[in-house]
C-alpha cells in the first residue's frame, strides 16, 4: 500500500489558534507516520511539545495518547488529535476539543481512542476541532497518488482544500490516504 500525507490550516482565526503536522520516524524499529492537529491559544508552541513528545516516543502501546497528552494545559493547548499509522494499523487519540477521523467508503466517521485497521482507500485525519461533519464523504474530489515524494503531495493538499471549503470555522488538519 501506498499513503499520500497533507497538513493544512483553513479559515479564519477568531479566539484560538491552530496547527498541524505530519511528522515520520522510526520506533521500536517500525516506520511510524504521526498526524498532529492542535487547538490552543498558544497552538504553535504546542505542536512543538507534541513533535518533541513522538521524537521521544519509545513503543507504540499508549503512543498516541502519550503524544496527545504530552502538550501543555489549557488554554495554551486545548485539544490535540493525533494518528499513528503504522503498518496497517492507526493508533488514535484526541484530547480536549480536538478530534481523529476515518473515512472508509465515502463515510466520515468520528474515531474513539484505540487501534483501528488500515484499508485501501481509508483516510484518517487528525483535525484541532469536532466541526467535521460525520456520515457523508468528507473528500469529494480524486486524490491522485504523488508522483514525487509521499510527504509533498499537491494533490492530497487540494483535495484536503476542497474538503474544507464548506466550512467556515477555523480548523487545522494533518490527514494521511492510503491507496
Amino acid at each position: 500500500m501506498s499513503t499520500q500525507y497533507g497538513a493544512l490550516v483553513h479559515g479564519r482565526r477568531v479566539d484560538t489558534d491552530v496547527a498541524s503536522t505530519v511528522e515520520a520516524r522510526q520506533v521500536a524499529g517500525e516506520p511510524v507516520v504521526a498526524l498532529v492537529a492542535v487547538q490552543g491559544d498558544l497552538a504553535t508552541p504546542s505542536l512543538e511539545s507534541v513533535k518533541g513528545a513522538f521524537a521521544r516516543l519509545a513503543g507504540l502501546t499508549d503512543g498516541a495518547r502519550t503524544i496527545a497528552t504530552s502538550a501543555p494545559p489549557p488554554p495554551y493547548a486545548s485539544g490535540v488529535a493525533v494518528v499513528l499509522l503504522v503498518a496497517n494499523v492507526a493508533h488514535v487519540a484526541s484530547t480536549g476539543g480536538a478530534r481523529c477521523y476515518r473515512e472508509r467508503h465515502g463515510t466520515l466517521e468520528l474515531l474513539a481512542a484505540g487501534a483501528y485497521d488500515v484499508e485501501p482507500g481509508d483516510a484518517f485525519v487528525a483535525a484541532s476541532h469536532a466541526s467535521l461533519r460525520v456520515g457523508s464523504a468528507l473528500f469529494t474530489t480524486a486524490i491522485a497518488a504523488g508522483a514525487g515524494a509521499e510527504f509533498r503531495n499537491d494533490a492530497l493538499d487540494a483535495a484536503l482544500a476542497a474538503a474544507l471549503a464548506p466550512y467556515s470555522a477555523l480548523v487545522a488538519v494533518a490527514a494521511a490516504r492510503v491507496s
